[in-house]
């Protein structure tokens, strides 16, 4: 039956570009997803960069008072 043909092949093209709109979507979420890891990562480094120099400060200050404590 042509119209049936016609109509199935009609269903199949929606839902094919359902789906492609579907992974189109998920695909930038995983893009958006990706640079949200990315800079938290970023952030997270240089909050440990800041305290690692923190903690050094901190022993150099601890070291002086040792020494003058001498």
């Amino acid at each position: 039956d042509p119209h049936r043909w016609l109509a199935e092949t009609k269903w199949l093209c929606e839902e094919v570009k359902e789906r492609e709109r579907k992974e189109k979507k998920l695909q930038c979420y995983l893009l958006q997803s990706r640079e949200q890891l990315k800079h938290f990562t970023q952030m997270k480094e240089a909050e440990h960069q800041h305290l690692f120099k923190q903690i050094e400060k901190q022993e150099k200050l601890l070291e002086e008072v040792h020494r003058e404590k001498r």
